[in-house]
């Protein structure tokens, strides 16, 4: 180590130094310096992103393999030192590796000796500026140029969050900056879709946004519902509500659960008209830039289906959150969110993006997953990963599966629209497989549990009258073969049932489910029926009442009720209940469906707010 003696000029330049440091880390969460041969690499760093980063590195693996192999006395967390005390005696992830070491020390799986703090080697997730920051710079170029990219070990569910946490606190902030509404109290509205995922509905309690539903549009025949038409429901919304410049941003989902993409980019460029920033959920759609997709392949729809597969970031997006552990190789709860390259995009919200992920994200990262999010971008950015020619496999492997099952099975399989319209279902995702159950007199959970039973294939997710399977790059042909054969011993399950004249798997209760339920085309929610925003009701306190007393009617919801199907909620905390929300929901429940998100899935009893009791 080198030192240099400066005189007289030492002491003041230490201090100054010091106050400059305090400076910079304000606010932030504490963490030690890093050795002073990191400071030697900062050049170096700032030298790759000026001139194109080396996608053939990983720096947190690197840096975690170095820290790792250095440390020989640890005391520091977590208690269980680097994997020397985990549970003896349990199998999985515990299991000892080599049963032959002595009892003083078991020798673990080598991924729990890289569980380990923030130690100088490595870096500050909320303050990055060694191999966090050079991996995040990394991945920002590999998944389309994002302007900056965040690593999120708490899910999808922190990047949404922490972008309308943001969001609303910067239109909050810009209002109150406004000569013509100085001294009023602001209201901050988000456009956001009435089936959005719960974690939406949770940023709203967060920010004290209000929400305005969009609703989507909704297949009867399948029980699905797609995206949201951008001409018919959110330009409409916009042009209603963000004239006054009351809408700090809108929120959509593409791809949906079971694959359909939106045309984000029309949906982009209406935003931008009205100068409201643009959230994208592409929890399902991480792999899509990566995707070989030809205009004319069976379930795209022309030019319009192939650039909407280029995913939400390309087509204009301000902030897109993904799941890299849904459709890539990260492990759970591994996740990124990007900012586009928009007009929209300035320091301001990237400030408060990184500020609102400090208040959703936890102080103690877990460096194997951010190892995880690192190793991930490799795959895609390295010449040497292997992942696009994983996930071509996995186009090939999902093709082949869609393929069989038409010609040897009955069961029908979901595809785009031949003329989309609305912009809202333009293309589907070529590794999300749906598989309807229409006419085979059950249901999808009905065959979903024959599936498991009798087969060991697992669906990602079963529903009224589908099976939804998610391909990925992990996947094998051997997947593939055993999928095509459950299907096929289900199909003469069906049959042998038809023949009989019996109906196995409750067939005629599944028949009249199908038949009987009730219509659902939006109109039984309650939205627009607003007491409060979702932060007063969750804040209001609440009683319990019987669903059969007469004073439900009228009173705001205190929680939120969704039914299945068509998994849209149809009361969420602060909406008024009505007689036509009641009524579909009992059909829902005496037809088969199921209820969830309140206190009592049987809709016997619903708590609702106070409030209205003392006025």
């Amino acid at each position: 180590m080198i030192a240099f003696s400066l005189g007289r000029l030492e002491a003041p330049l230490l201090l100054l130094g010091l106050v400059g440091f305090i400076k910079a880390h304000a606010f932030v969460a504490p963490c030690r310096p890093r050795p002073r041969y990191e400071s030697a690499a900062r050049p170096l760093r700032r030298w790759a992103r000026e001139h194109g980063a080396d996608q053939s590195k990983s720096p947190i693996v690197e840096a975690l393999s170095l820290a790792a192999a250095r440390i020989k006395a640890p005391f520091f967390f977590p208690g269980h030192k680097m994997g020397r005390g985990l549970p003896v005696g349990l199998p999985g992830p515990f299991a000892e590796t080599n049963t032959a070491l002595n009892k003083t020390r078991v020798h673990r799986d080598d991924v729990w000796q890289h569980d380990l703090p923030e130690i100088p080697e490595l870096d500050n997730l909320f303050a990055p500026e060694g191999p966090i920051r050079d991996a995040e710079t990394l991945a920002a170029e590999t998944f389309g140029g994002a302007q900056r990219t965040w690593f999120l070990v708490n899910g999808s569910t922190a990047g949404v969050l922490a972008a309308l946490l943001a969001l609303v606190r910067r239109h909050q902030q810009e209002g109150q900056q406004h000569p013509a509404r100085s001294g009023r109290s602001i209201q901050s509205k988000v456009l956001l879709p009435r089936n959005v995922h719960k974690s939406a509905i949770n940023g709203l309690i967060l920010s004290g946004a209000v929400p305005v539903f969009l609703s989507p549009v909704y297949d009867p025949a399948w029980d699905i519902c797609h995206g949201v038409p951008i001409e018919s429901a959110l330009q409409q919304a916009l042009e209603e509500h963000a004239s006054g410049s009351e809408v700090a941003a809108v929120l959509l989902v593409s791809p949906t659960y079971h694959g359909a993409v939106m045309d984000i980019e029309q949906a982009a460029l209406l935003c931008a008209k009205f100068k409201v920033p643009l959230i994208v959920d592409e929890a399902h759609g991480a792999h899509l830039a990566f995707l070989e997709v030809e205009v004319n392949e069976p379930g795209n729809v022309g030019p319009l289906a192939s650039r909407a597969m280029t995913g939400a970031l390309a087509q204009g997006a301000d902030l897109v959150v993904q799941s890299t552990h849904k459709t890539l190789t990260a492990v759970s709860q591994c996740a990124m969110m990007h900012a586009g390259k928009g007009p929209l995009v300035d320091s301001a919200m990237l400030e408060f993006v990184g500020s609102a992920l400090q208040l959703v994200q936890s102080s103690s990262p877990n460096y194997v997953l951010l190892a995880s999010l690192d190793g991930a971008r490799w795959q895609l950015g390295s010449p040497l990963g292997g992942g696009r020619a994983a996930l071509h496999r996995a186009q090939k492997l999902a093709a082949k599966a869609k393929r069989l099952l038409l010609e040897e099975t009955p069961f029908p399989i979901l595809k785009p629209p031949d003329r989309p319209k609305g912009g809202a279902f333009v293309g589907l995702d070529p590794l999300r497989l749906t598989v309807g159950t229409m006419g085979t007199g059950m249901s999808g959970f009905d065959a979903d549990e024959v599936l498991i039973e009798e087969h060991g294939v697992y669906a990602e997710l079963p529903a009224s009258r589908t099976l939804t399977f998610a391909v990925g790059p992990g996947s094998e042909e051997e997947d593939i073969d055993c999928l095509v054969a459950a299907f096929k011993a289900l199909a003469t399950l069906v049959d042998k049932g038809k023949r009989d004249g019996s109906q196995d798997m409750a067939g005629e209760e599944a028949s009249s489910f199908m038949t009987d339920f009730p219509p659902f085309d939006g109109k039984q929610a309650a939205a627009g029926s607003l007491k409060c925003g979702p932060r007063d009701a969750y804040f209001t306190a609440s009683e319990v009442l019987s669903t059969n007393d007469e004073r439900v009617v009228g009173r705001a919801s205190a929680e939120t009720v969704c039914p299945y199907p068509p998994g849209i909620p149809v009361l969420l905390p602060g909406e008024i209940i009505t007689v036509e929300v009641l009524r579909f929901l009992k059909g829902v429940l005496s037809t088969g469906g199921s209820v969830t998100g309140c206190s009592d899935p049987s809709l016997g009893k619903i708590r609702v707010l106070c409030w209205e009791k003392e006025k």
